[in-house]
C-alpha cells in the first residue's frame, strides 16, 4: 500500500531535474547537498515521531543530478530543541517510466555544521513544530547513496502487450 501511495504521489511532484540519461542509476556522493519539501503540512509535538514523511526534491545545492521527479521517505521527531528529519529512501520517476530506487542516509539541516531544524519549532524549548509544503528545506547526505535503476514490471508487460500480435501465432 505504501509503495502505491508513493508512486502516485510521484506524478504530484513538480518536475525538479532536466531528464539525464542513466543506464544504471544515480550515485550521489557524500556531503551532497538537495533542496527538498514536505508534500503536505505536518506538525509533530515532542515525543512523537512521524513515520513515512514524504518529500519531494526540488534542486540541488551542490550539482547533484537526479531524475526528474523523485520522492524521498523520512522519519521526524523532536529531540534536543530542534526537529530531526532522518531520510532513509529515494523513489524517483522518469517522464519515459524508468524507476529509481535506493537507500540514502541523510538528514535534514539549517546550516553546514547543523542538523536538525531549530526553525520550524513553535517555541524555544520545541514543544511542538511544523513542516509546512512548499518551504524548502535542506537536505545533507551522510553517506554516498546509488539510487539504482529498478525493472518496472508494469512497463514490461504493456511492451508486450503493444508488441502482442494474434495474427503471429496462428502461424
Amino acid at each position: 500500500m505504501k509503495r502505491l501511495l508513493t508512486t502516485a504521489l510521484l506524478g504530484a511532484c513538480l518536475p525538479a531535474y532536466a531528464e539525464t540519461p542513466s543506464a544504471t542509476g544515480y550515485e550521489l556522493p557524500a556531503d551532497t547537498v538537495l533542496n527538498v519539501q514536505v508534500l503536505v503540512d505536518k506538525s509533530i509535538s515532542k515525543g512523537e515521531t512521524l513515520s513515512h514523511l514524504l518529500l519531494k526534491a526540488t534542486g540541488s545545492q551542490t550539482g547533484a543530478e537526479l531524475p526528474e521527479r523523485c520522492l524521498l521517505s523520512a522519519n521526524a521527531s523532536i529531540n534536543n530543541n530542534h526537529v530531526e528529519v532522518n531520510v532513509t529512501r529515494a523513489l524517483c520517476v522518469q517522464p519515459n517510466g524508468d524507476i529509481f530506487d535506493g537507500p540514502v542516509n541523510a538528514r535534514i539541516t539549517e546550516s553546514a555544521d547543523t542538523f536538525g531544524l531549530k526553525s520550524a519549532c513553535a517555541d524555544d524549548s520545541c514543544g511542538s513544530a511544523l513542516l509546512r509544503a512548499g518551504q524548502d528545506y535542506s537536505l545533507r547526505l551522510y553517506d554516498a547513496a546509488n539510487i539504482a535503476l529498478v525493472i518496472n514490471q508494469t512497463e514490461q508487460i504493456n511492451i508486450q502487450r503493444r508488441n502482442y500480435s494474434p495474427d503471429a501465432e496462428q502461424q
